[in-house]
């Protein structure tokens, strides 16, 4: 019976009035951490400016970043689809130019790649559009074949306009 005792004494639970002092202690502590926040994210945003704060608020704006980023990577990857659909089968063509056609060549080809991607992006494309903008970037080589321009053109914006399919 001794041992019972004993472990009655060890096990017993420290009177209500000590508890609710600890507990109150706690509040107040938790309260003061509460009150001091303000200041201390005040502090942070300073520190680190509002844009690094931002991109830590989680939610709606992380997602929205990542929407863009994707948009973004999307517009990427499609704009190395179209250059690579317009530079089929001109290597011959564009090794055969002087220096000075080969970068006027070469500037309006980004140029109509950065329209077709920007005619791309767009709910309703219409094919004539990007033809067009392929026939006045293929005009710039020297001594081209009209009926040239006419199918090459045809033939890739078929190809570009798959992209959008």
């Amino acid at each position: 019976m001794p041992n019972i005792i004993n472990l009655k004494n060890k096990i017993e639970k420290p009177k209500t009035e000590d508890r609710v002092e600890e507990s109150v202690e706690q509040v107040e502590k938790k309260e003061a951490i509460i009150e001091k926040a303000p200041e201390k994210i005040t502090e942070k945003i300073q520190e680190k400016g509002a844009k690094g704060v931002e991109e830590r608020a989680g939610g709606a704006e992380l997602a929205g970043l990542a929407a863009k980023a994707s948009i973004q990577q999307k517009r990427k990857e499609r704009k190395k689809q179209v250059e690579s659909i317009l530079t089929k089968d001109l290597k011959e063509i564009y090794l055969g130019m002087t220096p000075e056609k080969q970068q006027e060549f070469k500037k309006a080809g980004e140029e109509a790649v950065e329209e077709i991607n920007s005619l791309l992006e767009k709910t309703k494309v219409k094919i004539k559009k990007i033809i067009n903008v392929i026939r006045k970037w293929l005009a710039v080589i020297p001594g081209v074949n009209k009926y040239f321009l006419e199918q090459e053109s045809k033939i890739k914006a078929d190809e570009i306009f798959k992209l959008k399919s």
